[in-house]
């Protein structure tokens, strides 16, 4: 199941290639975005065993540097948490973090193949306590291919220690198939986008939230033959089915919303065989852009 998960994933893990176009401007860009998921049950073999919202909050700064025509750097910090408000019943920790350095290059081989690298070493978990153990470092390699100006396809690895599968396959594609009409497939945000003018974009698709964690807390023994849930790693995702816009309120600032339902939730603790399954929810998420 837990191999599944990433398979079903792995749509979505071409976004660095889908998020700024072959040719464009390197520019710096900090970031801020805010998510609340709808509290609904979590089960443990098909039973409930309580209720969880999650708010999420991030911030980012990254900053680009041109080291010749052919080679961008990028390079800068990003924090993000999800806070867990759950029933006493649920074994869950408070929150779920990353403090995290973001390193990256894009090369440009030719006018059709770029290859793009991305590194986040950092921390990752409950933040109870940091230690070695909570230092993780996810990286994701793609090679793009730009068939025509309005055809680019990406695959390559993405690689995370924490995961359960540490080495998968990437695949993704950005197609303009028609006059203000797009089709992405890309990491967090997959579907598609109509830009009725030139400063709104509207957007149906899905999206992805969550990641791998250290936790260190001792969250005590959830079920019968299943070992203390303490050091030990759990993979979070949300799954939601949404609408979106992003306006750009200037040539240098955007802002995007979204709303949508949530379709699977779950929490799994990978090396404690031990899962919570959440049902359908909704959620409204809010980002703010600015590049200079």
């Amino acid at each position: 199941m837990q191999r599944l998960r990433f398979l079903l994933a792995l749509p979505f893990l071409a976004a660095a290639a889908a998020a700024q176009p072959p040719g464009a401007a390197p520019r710096d860009e900090f970031a801020v975005d805010l998510s609340y998921s709808s509290r609904e049950a979590l089960a443990i073999g098909g039973v409930d065993r309580g209720e969880a919202a999650i708010t999420h909050f991030g911030a980012s700064y990254t900053a680009r540097h041109v080291l010749n025509p052919q080679t961008v750097l990028s390079y800068g910090l990003a924090y993000r948490t999800h806070q867990i408000d759950a029933d006493a019943g649920l074994p869950l920790p408070e929150s779920l973090n990353e403090l995290s350095l973001t390193l990256g290059v894009r090369h440009v081989l030719s006018a059709q193949w770029s290859l793009l690298a991305s590194l986040r070493p950092g921390f990752y978990g409950d933040f109870e306590e940091i230690d070695g153990d909570s230092l993780n470092a996810p990286l994701l390699v793609l090679a793009n291919y730009a068939a025509s100006p309005d055809l680019v396809w990406s695959f390559g690895l993405n690689a995370n220690p924490f995961s359960d599968n540490p080495v998968l396959p990437v695949l993704g594609v950005r197609w303009a198939f028609a006059e203000g009409w797009r089709f992405n497939l890309a990491f967090l945000q997959s579907g598609f986008a109509l830009s009725p003018q030139e400063n709104l974009t509207l957007r149906a698709g899905v999206s992805f939230q969550g990641g791998s964690f250290r936790i260190t807390d001792n969250l005590g023994v959830p079920a019968v033959g299943v070992a203390r849930l303490a050091n030990t790693y759990v993979d979070y995702r949300e799954v939601r089915a949404g609408l979106g816009l992003d306006w750009n309120l200037t040539p240098a600032a955007s802002l995007t919303l979204d709303v949508g339902a949530v379709t699977d939730r779950k929490f799994d603790f990978i090396d404690r065989d031990f899962r919570l399954d959440g049902g359908s929810g909704f959620y409204g998420a809010l980002a703010l852009q600015a590049s200079f």
